[in-house]
């Protein structure tokens, strides 16, 4: 039986790899354990490209992170319109009135605002 040039490269390359590498490799026990070691490194990697090609799983994270994120904005408007209101209020109590449908237009936007998101949620659940 005759080698390749490409057999003995890697034999070679392996040999050179490691340059530690003494008589002692041939312990039985070193190449079990060297077995042990590749065979859990192989399992990491098995795991780890399951993971990535996951089509559900990388779906629902999507979707979980698109929830958190209107969740969020939903919030932050709410907030908002909170803050609007409560202007609203403390401008229609104060004697001058005069400027009321300019405090009341962006709170009724904020409100609208809320409203649309809401539903925007609502359509993306479905």
């Amino acid at each position: 039986m005759s080698t390749t040039p490409h057999d003995n490269h890697q034999r070679d390359a392996s040999q050179d790899a490691d340059p530690s590498r003494d008589e002692t490799s041939s312990d039985p026990a070193q190449i079990e354990a060297d077995i042990a070691r590749h065979r859990a490194e192989l399992g990491e990697t098995v795991d780890e490209l399951t993971e990535r090609l996951d089509v559900k799983k990388q779906a629902q994270h999507k979707i979980e992170s698109v929830k958190k994120q209107a969740t969020d904005t939903v919030q932050a408007t709410k907030n908002r319109a909170n803050a609007g209101v409560g202007e609203v209020k403390a401008r229609l109590h104060s004697d001058d009135h005069r400027d009321v449908l300019s405090v009341l237009a962006p709170a009724l936007g904020a409100v609208a605002a809320v409203v649309l998101i809401i539903g925007v949620a609502r359509r993306v659940r479905r």
